[in-house]
């Protein structure tokens, strides 16, 4: 009998010397295949197994004689469930004279299972099905690399994804939200958790969202403290990763439960990550649970500190943004209060130069001045309509060209693209106080030029420029041309005295009047705003 089962014809000389040539070739290219080969009799008992089928299987064909091959290596499902024979696609080769090709699962001599790949050819002599050809291949390995990569390719996927999402919102509830889902994803975990940082002088720990299971299954729970297990991650920021959190020695010993509340989800793995701001303090951290133990490995956790990492950023940046919003909105109510304030001393004030108006006209008229009520009160219309410019400015800066082109809108009406007048110099922007001193000045030299040079006739001209001429100071000339000529005063008048004292005074600067034949000049010099201001 042969090793294949089937018994041969008694042969002599040349005939059976070439029948054993050809069992042997035949052996050698069996067990040369690549694969495991078995053959199977009628009964679907194993008659010839290779060397490559005891190294898939672990049984010798010893022991895989006397019973249906199926009932040694395939009897089982994964799951534990009998796997009947009836049921078997490589049985139904057999009977139904069709070859079966496919994938599943074998049960090694140790009690491992395997995936596996097979071909069930019938064999037949004539027309008599006489057996199974049963083809093997061990696929374990590659069905584990393509679960890799499938795990992989899907673990990129939610990173991108949470990754995408973290960098387009900055609401604080999404980001939590979505870390939170994504990493209960990616690690397996039955439910995951973001608990805020807070500490209050219990140390609690609020719940501020959850994935795997609503709220309402931790919301009958007093808050978490800074227990053995929760703290290191809450106060020093350090990864906790258990494989049995029951079994570990720092579980159980806070009350007032010594360990899990009753009806707590139920908690055997146990991982839990800080997030860490860039500052370095713990914003809080992502903790996950499951039921069965030995669910997270290293891998897992690098992943999650990943996640961790990325969140801590996305929140960092959300906080920036709360903390900038809630600046605009005090500089808003700020800036609101000052505005109020301003209207309120712009009433006030044109209250009191309503007042002094009344008095002196009541005064000047009593006394027959008539001019000097004139003056006076073109002196007090300047005087309010340099400071109707300063509140339009809500009492911050006013351009110095705004002053000069208020002052002079009286004498010249409109001052842009008016040849008379040519207003020269880099903006410059003045306080409240310089703003109200030099528009004073402008309607004096203005007064000045309309009763005795260069607005008294219809071809005067008037130039005012300012530049800086090192050192911080601001020179600024008032020079008229083209008008009548001009004469030095015998006498200094209030207006002459309010310029080189009163003005140069206010400026901290000095004040000059040149009474030039072709036109007075006016040179007046002081510190920079602009860099007084920087």
């Amino acid at each position: 009998m042969t090793e294949a089962g089937t018994y041969m014809t008694p042969q002599t000389g040349a005939d059976l010397s070439e029948t054993l040539r050809r069992l042997n070739l035949l052996n050698a290219v069996c067990e040369n295949a690549s694969g495991a080969l078995f053959v199977l009799n009628e009964e679907q008992h194993c008659i010839y197994m290779n060397t490559a089928g005891f190294e898939l299987t672990g049984f010798s064909l010893d022991e895989l004689q006397g019973r249906p091959l199926h009932d040694i290596i395939h009897h089982t499902h994964p799951d534990g469930r009998h796997y009947p024979i009836e049921d078997c696609p490589i049985d139904r080769a057999f009977p139904q004279s069709r070859r079966e090709r496919g994938q599943d699962v074998f049960v090694h001599k140790d009690g491992h299972f395997y995936n596996v790949e097979y071909t069930a050819s019938p064999v037949e002599e004539g027309e008599t099905i006489v057996g199974t050809v049963l083809e093997v291949r061990d696929i374990t390995a590659e069905i584990q690399a393509r679960i890799a990569l499938e795990d992989e390719t899907r673990t990129l996927e939610i990173l991108n994804r949470t990754g995408a999402m973290l960098a387009g919102t900055l609401d604080l509830d999404e980001i939590v939200q979505a870390v939170t889902d994504a990493a209960t994803e990616l690690s397996g975990a039955q439910f995951g958790a973001f608990f805020y940082n807070v500490v209050h002088e219990g140390h609690a720990l609020q719940l501020y969202t959850l994935a795997g299971a609503p709220k309402e299954a931790f919301s009958a729970f007093p808050q978490p403290q800074h227990t053995a297990i929760f703290g290191p991650t809450f106060t020093g920021g350090t990864v906790i990763r258990v494989a049995d959190v029951t079994a570990d020695p720092r579980y159980g010993q806070s009350a007032p439960f010594h360990g899990m509340p009753p009806g707590h989800l139920p908690v055997r793995s146990y991982l839990s990550v800080p997030v860490i701001s860039r500052t370095g303090s713990i914003h809080g951290a992502l903790i996950f649970g499951h039921g069965m133990p030995g669910i997270f490995g290293p891998r897992v956790e690098r992943l999650v500190v990943a996640i961790a990492a990325q969140a801590a950023i996305a929140i960092d940046n959300a906080n920036l943004l709360d903390a900038a919003q809630k600046e605009i909105e005090e500089r808003q109510r700020s800036e609101d209060h000052q505005k109020l304030l301003a209207q309120e001393l712009n009433h006030r004030v044109k209250n009191m130069l309503a007042t002094v108006q009344s008095i002196a006209t009541q005064t000047f008229r009593a006394s027959g001045e008539q001019a000097l009520l004139r003056m006076f009160q073109g002196r007090l219309l300047a005087l309010s309509h340099s400071h109707s410019l300063i509140m339009q400015e809500n009492w911050t800066t006013v351009d110095l060209k705004a002053i000069a082109a208020t002052a002079l809108t009286p004498f010249l009406g409109e001052v842009v693209n008016n040849d008379r007048l040519l207003l020269d110099g880099e903006p410059v922007q003045l306080s409240p106080k310089l703003a109200l001193a030099l528009g004073m000045g402008f309607h004096e030299l203005a007064t000045n030029a309309a009763k005795y040079g260069a607005l008294s006739c219809e071809t005067g001209v008037i130039e005012v420029r300012w530049r800086d001429i090192g050192e911080g100071i601001l020179c600024l000339t008032w020079v008229e041309k083209h008008g009548p000529p001009v004469c030095a005063p015998q006498s200094r008048g209030f207006g002459s005295r309010l310029l080189e004292r009163g003005l140069a005074h206010e400026l901290h600067g000095t004040v000059r009047l040149l009474y030039d034949a072709a036109g007075l000049v006016c040179e007046i010099r002081m510190p920079n705003p602009e860099d007084v201001t920087q």
